[in-house]
């Protein structure tokens, strides 16, 4: 799971990659059960600064981000897929829409700034070379 933290060297926003180790403890009383759980260990197994958590983010989502693409569906895709806290997704996703030209009139879909270029966002990253 990722978590948003603010370097404390820089002031600069970077990205914390976190394991949470956990224990679970059953009770029973009669047919009833309950749970509760103890954070056993808590481990950093990736930092990242802003700048390249997005842009590993927009390498793996070359082939989900559309011209249209819900912004709920997005926000889940981070959050399933790589493993964004709810918190973070909203403020990410404003950063993709900066990285990609994109606009959101209706606040529920992501459309591309570039009229001309319609498509995927693979389509707006090919690169043409010229001899």
């Amino acid at each position: 799971m990722f978590i948003k933290a603010r370097c404390p060297v820089c002031g600069t926003n970077v990205y914390h990659n976190i394991r949470l180790h956990t224990l679970e403890h059953l009770n029973f009383e009669g047919d009833k059960q309950a749970c509760r759980y103890m954070v056993e260990n808590i481990e950093v197994t990736d930092s990242l600064t802003e700048e390249e958590f997005v842009r590993n983010i927009l390498q793996g989502l070359q082939r989900v981000i559309h011209d249209g693409i819900e912004v709920e569906v997005l926000a889940g895709i981070l959050k399933e897929n790589y493993g964004i806290t709810g918190t973070c997704c909203s403020g990410l996703i404003e950063r993709i829409q900066l990285e990609l030209d994109m606009y959101c009139p209706d606040r529920k879909k992501l459309y591309f700034a570039d009229p001309e270029e319609l498509g995927s966002y693979s389509k707006r990253n090919s690169l043409f070379i010229c001899i």
